[in-house]
């Protein structure tokens, strides 16, 4: 899985469209296992889109899309994100402790009366995930 981060220096862009550089992290088995910085040269969002697709993004997090970055994300098959966090690190963190254990995380579905809901939402979202990679 590759997670990237639209960035305007060492922040998380603002806006998506028009970020000066994608931050992708490489994911392995839920760990950040690589990370490197893409410069943004496209001119168009479908030429940002394009960059994307070549390094095989899965997502995208800024903090907000426009309707017609969201058309080309889509059409690309890539999920946009929002993030209020300003650390493209913490931005990817976050979105992978949300996809892989669920909004609550591991302790508080280990707390609730039916922990094995939210583990087995957990596993579900990850087999989904390593079911459309390989499709």
């Amino acid at each position: 899985m590759r997670i990237a981060v639209a960035c305007d220096g060492l922040n998380v862009a603002a806006q998506a469209s028009g970020c000066a550089s994608f931050t992708c992290y490489a994911v392995n088995h839920g760990i950040i296992s690589g990370c490197c910085n893409v410069p943004n040269m496209g001119i168009t969002i479908f030429e940002s889109v394009e960059t994307l697709c070549q390094i095989d993004t899965d997502v995208l997090i800024a903090g907000s899309f426009d309707e017609d970055i969201r058309a080309a994300l889509a059409a690309a098959g890539i999920e946009p994100a929002v993030t209020a966090l300003a650390a493209p690190k913490e931005a990817a963190d976050a979105y992978l402790h949300a996809t892989l254990m669920g909004e609550t995380g591991l302790e508080d579905a280990c707390a609730s009366a039916e922990p094995l809901d939210e583990l087995d939402d957990a596993f579900a979202r990850i087999e989904y995930k390593l079911v459309a990679r390989s499709a």
